[in-house]
């Protein structure tokens, strides 16, 4: 069976069952930080699909990872999971149910990266902006690179704002190679 298949209908029915119980908001915020512990923790993944591992062990890491005392809506989701066998799907379920919630909430997923941590009034600022010309709320996670040397890139959905040295460097460096190849 498709995997995309099965994740979307794992999502959508987790999605209408908080919404139902009026719990969406707190399941989103479990699911994400379910996500963080499949990025931060490198077993996670193969803990879940280890068949030596019994239901109950895996029943009590999953909840572990979505933090410590989960809504129903989760829990009961869990359940299901791991009855049908879908354990390892998990990721995948999880990363479509936050597409899922941000289309039905309009909500815009995005990346700022700075040279050096940016301040909360120029944050907001930047933040306000976007969401008024967008009509859409707007999760902007922040990241620091030093290797970007100033400016910014900003990633909104397949958006990509790069006004980064390091990006203005690369284009320069690229013009004078065409400059270069025409003379030459």
């Amino acid at each position: 069976m498709n995997t995309g298949l099965i994740s979307t209908r794992y999502a959508t029915a987790l999605l209408d069952f908080a919404v139902e119980q009026n719990l969406q908001e707190r399941v989103y915020s479990e699911i994400k930080t379910l996500l963080h512990m499949y990025s931060e923790v490198s077993n996670f993944r193969e803990a879940l699909a280890n068949p030596a591992i019994s239901i109950p062990e895996k029943r009590k890491l999953i909840h572990t990872a979505s933090g410590e005392s989960i809504s129903k809506p989760l829990e009961q989701f869990i359940d299901l999971l791991l009855k049908n066998k879908r354990e390892e799907r998990l990721q995948y379920i999880a990363l479509r149910f936050l597409e899922l919630y941000r289309k039905k909430f309009n909500i815009l997923s995005g990346t700022l990266i700075t040279a050096t941590k940016v301040d909360k009034p120029t944050y907001n600022r930047l933040k306000s902006f976007i969401e008024s010309k967008t009509g859409e709320t707007l999760e902007l996670e922040r990241l620091t690179d030093a290797s970007i040397l100033g400016g910014f890139i900003l990633q909104i959905g397949d958006n990509r704002l790069d006004t980064s040295v390091s990006g203005q460097l690369l284009r320069i460096k690229s013009e004078l190679k065409e400059v270069n190849r025409k003379i030459v």
